[in-house]
């Protein structure tokens, strides 16, 4: 009776193991001959996605960026793409800002950088 039963799970070791050698040689061969991914590749929002791949002391080099938008700024109405990330400001996609859309906006839109501050700015959000 035990002997069907240990047969059984010797024949199901044997599968597990193949299947964690399929998974080593994936990995081993992904290191060496893998593709190179680009420094974003889940097209996340949040700022860690903007370190340097290979940072040195800290994680970015020079200025910590500033945060312009809450981590989940997805499917924005308007927006060329279907993130932004937290480091881009409001005023560099106005066809995403509907609500931020006023006669000042329009009016600071051209070429210069409006004069609110990203406190004023999130006031305004309807979140």
């Amino acid at each position: 009776m035990y002997l069907d039963v240990t047969a059984f799970i010797t024949i199901a070791a044997g599968f597990t193991a193949a299947a964690q050698l399929v998974f080593l040689f994936n990995f081993i061969y992904s290191i060496f001959h893998g593709r190179r991914t680009p420094q974003n590749p889940w097209r996340s929002n949040t700022l860690e996605w903007t370190a340097p791949i290979h940072p040195g002391h800290g994680n970015w080099v020079g200025e910590i960026p500033s945060v312009y938008r809450w981590p989940y700024d997805y499917s924005k109405p308007g927006a060329k793409e279907d993130y932004i990330p937290q480091h881009i400001p409001l005023w560099q996609t106005p066809e995403s800002n509907l609500a931020l859309k006023t006669k000042h906006w329009d009016r600071e839109m051209g070429t210069k950088k409006p004069k609110w501050t990203g406190a004023k700015i999130l006031r305004r959000l309807p979140l």
